[in-house]
């Protein structure tokens, strides 16, 4: 009962101000300035000194202990204002998309950042209707600065994956330049039993799956900014290439008995499997101020890749091959005129155009025994697709009173989608999107949002065009037809925060779904993605950093969890179903404890097992994600080098499938089962790092 009551006693207390030990942590060198610390407000502010108990060594680590705050890469939508994350670089969005702001964060070293601030929502173009940005402000004398990174990552199958970035930012006559280069090369050591049931649920085969594979990585990205007529220019480049490949080896055991799970197998399978991408991508921005705060903001933007996918897949005397190239283009040009500062009317205007193009074709072909390859056709194995897309757009901001903001906003979307190659389709859409929220802050703790948003989802190009797993046995035809899903999101987020870094937010929502798409039947027979009908999920989000110094001086426990429930009408069955590829729970937490006098900090972190379901014509497929453990252990002790140990995957994570089969349909009897059980082994990782 004494362990209860200091427990229940402890966490009465988080909300209470850090120990004199942990605000020692945060103390600032001799003779820097100090930003002031605000963690409350409408805009929190935690400046550099906040951070010093983490020991970052760039500003990608400092935003990942900002309290509450999580990293949103942002979208790989085409365009770029869909494409939103929700990081700032001294107001304004870097010119990438989804990925890169990682790239950038990891070139900004900690000790060129002033201090980071909290943007608790807004419809503005820039934030996209994020409820939570990160505005990393840099020093105006920052001197040059880098970071080198090794990492040497132990397998279970005993092999070491090794990882190099090295970065440097530095001031080159009237450019402020950064440059990154990155060579990862990541192994994966899986292991998987599978077993195949009759309707009746007998036993007919048994297959125990070993799989090996690797994934090197290289890139180069950089970036440079420099006065240019009374604005700012800011160019960034992005290189890279990305190569996957895997070697699977199965041994397949026939029937209830069979040659017996110990026996020898009565048949082998073998599956080579590999992935290879170069892409490059050129981002340019021109921001000025126009006078009475406003501003105007030219970007462009430009992205090219070419990504090719092989199978070979053979079994005794049969084999079949798939090749596939697919070659994306993308063209972006946005301006944006917004007027900032404390005015109480604060509108932006803009438009953006876009142009995107996919060129696919599949070959596939099998040979079942003869010598001979025979091809299989699929609909759309060959198929180009191009898009012209152009969007205006209104945002306002109006502060009605001292405490409460109104957000109102309005885009409008034109676009051509045409499709040639096996099938000739082109059509036309275009799209309102509204939205609107009233921002309330009843004091300078707490913040209460209440918004409503209409987006259209953007077409995946490559579900224009087939393709094939040959390890599930799946083709899938390309829909020359399809037309995007319309979303409308209303949510109720509660953001308060208290103290040196406690920090919740909690956001209910409810989201329509109007043409949701999903898999059908072609006319031709192809399986594909196609318009199902309209669904609905709603569920809520929470964040948490909680501050655990009144138990344990500087520990702290951070949380991310969601809970959904989704409704869709089944076509092919007539019921209620769940939403494809959506788990109904989410959880990942970290546990943090931070010691200062010895320069070193150690934390647990976990993950709740995620459950998807995926539901195709004739299958309905189950997998649950296994939860993962992780724990790490980290130090400056060592003068001028961070060294880091790290477990990933402690014990293994251990996942399931379940496969049901149905024939002709879902719609008929269960006509069979594919069950498998998989585990992937744990990691070793040793980081070292130096700021330059």
């Amino acid at each position: 009962m004494t362990t209860i009551r200091w427990m229940l006693a402890g966490l009465a207390m988080t909300a209470g101000p850090l120990d004199a030990e942990a605000q020692d942590a945060v103390h600032r060198p001799d003779g820097e300035s100090q930003a002031p610390f605000v963690p409350t407000g409408p805009d929190p502010v935690y400046p550099a000194a906040f951070y010093a108990a983490f020991q970052p060594q760039t500003a990608l680590d400092m935003l990942e202990r900002t309290p509450g705050f999580l990293l949103s890469e942002g979208s790989a939508v085409r365009g770029f204002g869909g494409a939103a994350g929700n990081v700032l670089i001294d107001g304004q969005r870097p010119t990438v998309k989804a990925g890169g702001i990682t790239e950038v964060l990891r070139r900004i070293g900690a000790r060129q950042v002033d201090r980071i601030v909290l943007l608790r929502g807004s419809e503005a173009a820039e934030a996209q209707g994020q409820p939570l940005v990160a505005n990393v402000i840099r020093k105006t004398d920052a001197a040059g600065s880098g970071n080198a990174v090794l990492e040497l990552a132990r397998t279970e199958d005993g092999r070491i994956s090794p990882t190099a970035r090295v970065s440097h930012a530095r001031r080159i006559g009237a450019w402020q330049a950064s440059l990154e280069l990155s060579a990862i090369n990541e192994r994966y050591v899986t292991e998987a039993d599978y077993r195949t049931r009759g309707a009746d649920g007998t036993l007919q085969e048994s297959r125990a799956e070993s799989i090996r594979a690797k994934a090197p990585e290289y890139g180069l990205t950089a970036s440079a900014s420099r006065p240019l007529a009374g604005g700012t220019l800011t160019l960034n480049l992005r290189l890279n290439h990305d190569e996957y490949a895997s070697h699977r080896k199965i041994a397949i055991r026939e029937g209830e008995d069979g040659s017996g799970s110990s026996g020898a197998p009565s048949a082998e399978r073998l599956i080579d499997y590999g992935e290879t991408s170069t892409s490059g991508e050129f981002g340019a921005d021109w921001t000025r101020p126009l006078g009475a705060d406003w501003n105007t903001k030219l970007v462009g933007l430009a992205r090219i890749e070419r990504a090719s996918v092989d199978e070979d897949y053979r079994q005794g005397t049969f084999r079949s091959l798939s090749e596939q190239d697919q070659k994306p283009l993308e063209l972006v040009a946005r301006t944006t005129v917004s007027r900032e500062g404390s005015h109480a009317l604060r509108p932006e205007f803009g438009a953006e155009l876009a142009y995107n193009r996919l060129a696919s074709q599949l070959a596939y072909g099998e040979d079942a025994g003869s010598g001979t390859m025979v091809p299989v056709d699929l609909t759309n194995a060959d198929t180009r697709v191009t898009e012209l897309r152009g969007e205006a757009f209104a945002n306002a901001n109006l502060r009605l009173s001292g405490n409460l903001e109104a957000e109102a906003g309005l885009a409008v979307e034109f676009s051509r989608i045409r499709v040639t190659g096996d099938s000739n389709q082109s059509q036309s859409l275009s799209y309102l999107k509204p939205s609107g929220a009233l921002v309330w802050s009843p004091g300078k703790s707490t913040q209460v949002r209440l918004g409503w948003r209409r987006t259209v989802d953007q077409l995946d190009f490559s579900d224009f065009a087939a393709s094939v797993n040959q390890a599930d046995g799946r083709p899938l035809g390309g829909n020359a037809r399809l037309r995007p899903a319309r979303i409308s999101r209303a949510l109720l987020r509660i953001d308060h925060r208290w103290g040196k870094g406690g920090a919740i937010a909690v956001e209910a929502f409810h989201q329509r779904h109007q043409g949701m798409l999903g898999y059908i039947l072609l006319p031709s027979g192809d399986q594909a993605l196609g318009t199902l009908g309209n669904a609905r999920q709603w569920g809520a989000t929470a964040q948490a950093s909680l501050p655990l110094s009144a138990v344990l001086p500087g520990a702290r426990l951070t949380l991310d969890g969601t809970w959904r429930k989704t409704r869709l009408r089944d076509p092919i069955t007539g019921r209620d179903r769940r939403i494809d590829d959506l788990a109904p729970r989410a959880l990942t937490a970290e546990f943090r404890h931070d010691l200062p006098h010895l320069r070193s900090s150690w934390g647990v972190s976990y993950t709740v097992s995620e459950r998807y379901d995926i539901y195709y014509v004739d299958e309905h497929l189950t997998s649950n994600n296994g939860e993962e453990w992780g724990a790490y252990v980290e130090t400056t002790a060592l003068a001028g080098v961070k060294l880091s140990l790290k477990a990933s995957a402690i014990g293994g994570v251990h996942s399931n499938r379940l496969r049901r089969f149905h024939s002709p349909t879902r719609a008929y009897p269960l006509s069979g089962t594919d069950a498998r059980t998989m585990r992937d082994g744990s990691a070793l990782t040793l980081v070292l790092s130096r700021a330059l």
